[in-house]
């Protein structure tokens, strides 16, 4: 399992590592606004957000040959 995701990683480019690593700290954005206040209010544009990105890394790795 685990080189089978690395074989489906190789396409990544410096971008996509970029934004991979946005995509963590909106997910955990998400999560932590069940406690602060502040973060509450944008619950939905992160999780838009969080969607766009998931959907890439999910082409690249399940879909693109």
């Amino acid at each position: 399992m685990i080189n089978y995701m690395k074989k489906r990683m190789d396409k990544f480019g410096f971008w996509d590592i970029g934004f991979l690593k946005l995509y963590g700290a909106i997910f955990g954005a998400i999560v932590g606004a069940y406690f602060p206040e502040i973060i509450k209010a944008a619950v939905v544009p992160l999780a838009i957000i969080f969607v766009l990105l998931a959907s890439r890394y999910l082409y690249l790795l399940f879909i693109k040959q």
